[in-house]
């Protein structure tokens, strides 16, 4: 899945909406938000405001196998997530300079 090592990804823990993990993971909404009922998707906060650990969806498509139509997408998909995450970091980190 991701080219990077997990330790890499560990650091990235920007809370992605339930909509972005599904599109990431290639799931619906309602998909998503069973699985984090279930437990298999670690998640934070309540309501519209749930948010989901970038590493949680990394750990899970890495450890299980996500087949489908959007997997060719997957790994692009958390690459941009990733960059906004770390051009956001960069932003905050020169603000707070």
């Amino acid at each position: 899945m991701p080219d990077f090592p997990m330790e890499f990804w560990e650091g990235q823990d920007r809370g992605l909406t339930i909509k972005e993990a599904a599109e990431i993971l290639g799931y619906s909404r309602w998909t998503i938000a069973r699985m984090i009922e279930r437990g298999e998707l670690k998640a934070y906060g309540d309501g519209k405001k749930k948010r989901i650990p970038l590493s949680s969806v990394v750990q899970y498509s890495t450890t299980h196998a996500v087949v489908n139509e959007n997997q060719i997408e997957t790994k692009k998909q958390i690459r941009r997530v990733s960059k906004r995450y770390l051009k956001t970091k960069e932003k905050l980190e020169r603000l707070l300079k």
